[in-house]
């Protein structure tokens, strides 16, 4: 085949796919539909597969983060369960050190009260948490 013979091959290849092209443009959805299930294709099939496919990555992607999340905070409980912290031996002890630590960082006051109303709800396995965690922060006044 010549250059000239190739060429003419070419533009008739796309003048016919401009015409295909406009004529799915200007033809009428239904039209369109009819046409595709007269040939055995199910217009909503692959709308319906597709819709399948990213809601498969968008959740794959939501429990990656949280698979990722997840992991983080066993790191920082096993990081805070490792660490040798001496708090006092008793809960009121551990209440006061606690309540003597808000004071001294009086920024972290408001989290806690507005949480759990004036502390009173905090339970000794929360006050202990949370006096590990400030510890690891170097947020516990110094004992004297």
């Amino acid at each position: 085949m010549t250059g000239k013979e190739q060429r003419s091959h070419t533009e008739r290849l796309e003048k016919l796919l401009d015409y295909l092209g406009e004529h799915i443009r200007s033809a009428p959805g239904d039209e369109l539909i009819e046409t595709a299930r007269e040939q055995g294709c199910a217009p909503g099939e692959g709308n319906t597969r597709l819709k399948g496919f990213l809601l498969k990555v968008f959740k794959s992607h939501q429990q990656k983060e949280l698979a990722e999340a997840k992991e983080g905070y066993t790191r920082e409980l096993a990081s805070i369960s490792e660490g040798h912290f001496d708090l006092p031996k008793t809960k009121e002890g551990r209440r006061s050190l606690f309540i003597a630590a808000l004071a001294q960082a009086s920024q972290l006051q408001p989290a806690f009260t507005l949480q759990h109303r004036e502390l009173s709800e905090f339970s000794d396995e929360d006050i202990e948490s949370n006096l590990k965690k400030l510890a690891q922060l170097g947020l516990l006044p110094e004992e004297k």
